[in-house]
């Protein structure tokens, strides 16, 4: 009787062990998969979390279908417009995002910056579309570059909007240097068109308008902006400096993948300045302007 109590309480103490170890497991995958998943994560450097406290709620009842395409600030004086911009793209349903900003330093000229590492935002990983990132990378102008992709605002700046509003969806980073040949933008959209569901991927460019003027000239300058957007005007667009947009060459990629998506229609969503957001006088301004294409 003994012995037997004595193998007994030996299997009762296998069984808790083997249980325990067994539950820290699960909770450990679980958690490596919200915090790690496998991968390398870079963090998104320029949360603020005021960015998400009273947030507006605008007017989102309007059906133009499925927005394919869109333009958003990176400068987070404008904030309110960045959320307005996704209230409206987040009631269609996205498997695959793909961000496209500037290299503000652009000294690896030509180069268009990528990863294939997961981003780690305050609400859990946003994971990479590694397969089609990978794709992207078969090209020479394409390279992966974990710090640049990091570091640079124009995209790290957007990632905790993609992950507040968009949900279970894989993104594709792209970091592009204002040296970028429109040869290779054709190539980089071919590949893009190839490999995405044309349904269910969002594009998304994140740039700043005007900079450095004062608000009348800033204005006039976004006027000219507008038109060539409006015309398409591939020519004209590349040929703007910082008095126009920091980033011709994301305007005109967002622009040619619409055009290979088909999609023909584009509403100014929002035009505004650092000055009226700020309300107060400023020398040298930046303006925004928020687009939807569909």
């Amino acid at each position: 009787m003994n012995k037997f109590f004595k193998v007994f309480t030996v299997f009762l103490l296998f069984i808790t062990i083997a249980g325990s170890i067994l539950a820290y497991n699960t909770a450990k995958n679980r958690h490596e998969k919200y915090f790690f998943d496998g991968r390398k994560n870079i963090e998104c450097l320029y949360y603020d979390p005021s960015d998400f406290i009273n947030i507006p709620e605008y007017e989102t009842s309007q059906d133009i279908g499925t927005i394919h395409g869109c333009i958003v600030p990176h400068h987070l004086v404008a904030k309110d417009l960045i959320h307005e911009v996704f209230q409206k793209v987040q009631k269609n349903k996205y498997k695959t995002v793909v961000l496209i900003g500037p290299d503000h330093e652009s000294t690896n000229k030509g180069k268009i910056f990528t990863t294939l590492s997961n981003w780690q935002t305050p609400r859990g990983v946003l994971e990479t579309d590694g397969n089609l990132t990978k794709e992207l990378l078969k090209y020479d102008f394409v390279t992966e570059d974990d710090d640049k992709i990091t570091m640079e605002h124009s995209t790290s700046s957007i990632i905790p909007f993609i992950n507040y509003y968009l949900n279970d969806i894989k993104i594709v980073t792209l970091v592009l240097t204002k040296q970028v040949k429109l040869e290779d933008v054709e190539i980089l959209t071919d590949e893009l068109y190839k490999n995405i569901n044309l349904h269910e991927t969002l594009f998304i460019a994140s740039v700043d308008f005007s900079h450095y003027l004062n608000l009348e000239d800033a204005q006039k300058k976004d006027l000219i902006s507008m038109e060539a957007i409006k015309n398409k005007d591939i020519n004209k667009l590349m040929s703007f400096t910082n008095d126009n947009l920091d980033s011709p060459i994301s305007v005109v990629t967002l622009l040619k993948m619409m055009d290979k998506l088909g999609a023909a229609g584009d509403t100014v969503l929002n035009h505004s300045n650092s000055e009226l957001i700020l309300k107060k006088k400023i020398e040298e301004t930046t303006s925004y302007i928020t687009y939807l294409f569909y």
